[in-house]
């Protein structure tokens, strides 16, 4: 049996862990890690790399508005309010190629997520008002892939606009003091 529960710990564990049925209404993260290799379950399997850089730039990227639209994108919604991911539709996900990073863009990546770690992020359905995942979107934009404040601010109104989907908004009103941050 140890032998049996060492090969499911090596083929199996990891740091990060993929949200298949995101509720954005109620949760924040479409990608978490933890601080030890640990194993995912049925909601949150884990993802393996060969470089395990990679791991913070999934988690920064999958968490910024970018990473979150292609979720929506790619995500079944026959529920609103709710994406869902198979294990085998997680393979064609639209997702930055980690692989085209420069050490010092990967480096960057650690940067930001030690910089979020401890930041509480909103529900998904309020990532256009929330000034922290504004922040990370800056970050993750500006800071780890180079682009201008025009690209930044073209974003920031991507995510005003996604949440206005019912399949984002589930007909969750709005908290009053939600307003949008640029």
């Amino acid at each position: 049996m140890e032998r049996r529960a060492d090969e499911i710990w090596a083929s199996a564990a990891s740091r990060v862990h993929f949200n298949r049925d995101f509720r954005f209404t109620s949760q924040a993260l479409g990608v978490a890690a933890t601080e030890s290799l640990s194993i995912g379950g049925r909601a949150w399997p884990s993802i393996h790399f060969d470089d395990q850089r990679f791991e913070r730039a999934l988690a920064v990227w999958s968490n910024s508005a970018l990473g979150l639209l292609c979720y929506w994108w790619h995500s079944s919604r026959q529920q609103d309010g709710r994406g869902i991911v198979t294990v085998h539709s997680l393979e064609t996900l639209p997702c930055l190629d980690f692989r085209a990073l420069t050490d010092e863009q990967l480096a960057a990546a650690e940067a930001i997520f030690n910089e979020f770690r401890d930041k509480d992020l909103q529900p998904a359905y309020l990532a256009d008002a929330d000034p922290n995942r504004a922040l990370l979107d800056r970050r993750v934009l500006c800071d780890l892939l180079g682009f201008d404040s025009d690209v930044y601010l073209a974003v920031r109104r991507l995510a005003a606009k996604r949440r206005a989907e019912p399949s984002v908004r589930d007909g969750k009103l709005r908290p009053p003091d939600a307003q949008f941050v640029a």
